[in-house]
């Protein structure tokens, strides 16, 4: 099963606001560590990650000039399938904007812009994959 997670870009300054949104007026729950510049919230299966605009640019590798409002991350069952979803975005025209690699905290992932310009990452890792129930389960170990 592969699980999309949808990460919005952010300024620094508007976390303390988006959790005053979701997790004090909406009541959603806060979801996987806390991290400065980022807000992971969720609510039943949906799970928004708000990460800080340059370091996500930094991340994906994209120009942050060019870079999309948001990242959609693919979690995925294999390590192996990284690499076979990356070759399949690239042979239908999608463009590289990181390697593919092995990260800390044993995650492997690599980052890729679809030709309409959307920004992705396909991920697998140990800790993050995909629930049951159809959201992503935060398993630490």
């Amino acid at each position: 099963m592969n699980q999309a997670l949808h990460m919005h870009m952010v300024p620094a300054s508007d976390v303390a606001a988006l959790r005053r949104f979701y997790v004090g007026r909406l009541g959603w729950s806060t979801w996987g560590p806390e991290m400065p510049g980022s807000l992971m919230v969720r609510a039943g299966t949906a799970v928004i990650v708000f990460l800080n605009r340059d370091y996500l640019a930094a991340e994906s590798g994209i120009d942050l000039s060019a870079t999309p409002r948001a990242i959609n991350a693919i979690f995925v069952e294999e390590k192996a399938d990284v690499d076979a979803q990356i070759a399949g975005a690239l042979s239908a025209g999608a463009t590289l904007t990181s390697p593919i690699r092995d990260r800390d905290g044993g995650l492997y992932s690599g980052y890729f812009a679809d030709p309409e310009g959307n920004g992705w990452e396909i991920v697998w890792s140990p800790v993050m994959r995909p629930g049951a129930d159809g959201g992503l389960d935060l398993k630490l170990p």
